[in-house]
């Protein structure tokens, strides 16, 4: 079965910061090798003009399990984000590495107070 590693980025998203949340695991015995490529892909993409800020973790009690914390300026700059040489090697590394694909990116919209959660 094939994965799909390119994210659908909907043209309906929220106005202004485009915030993520990725969890990657990888596959038993490529731990080193996938935190090694997201070490790699954390430094080229806070390099990038429209990152805001972009921060990879390594689970303590799940040390194959690694959340990316993603904030784009605007959701062109995450469609930017996505032609980038350094994602496009990344997709290799992670259909190499991890049983992650497209699915583990989760758009997400910040709660601020009185917003109750609701979509701007």
């Amino acid at each position: 079965m094939s994965r799909t590693f390119l994210p659908d980025v909907a043209d309906d998203l929220p106005a202004g910061e485009r915030p993520m949340v990725a969890i990657v695991r990888a596959i038993p015995g490529h731990e080193d090798a996938l935190a090694a490529a997201i070490t790699t892909l954390t430094e080229a993409v806070r390099a990038e003009a429209g990152c805001r800020e972009f921060r990879s973790y390594r689970s303590i009690p799940e040390p194959g399990t690694f959340y990316l914390y993603e904030i784009y300026a605007d959701t062109q700059a995450f469609r930017d984000h996505l032609t980038t040489d350094h994602v496009a090697h990344f997709f290799t590394e992670l259909a190499a590495h991890s049983t992650s694909g497209a699915g583990a990116l989760v758009q997400v919209v910040e709660l601020a107070a009185g917003s109750g959660g609701a979509l701007q």
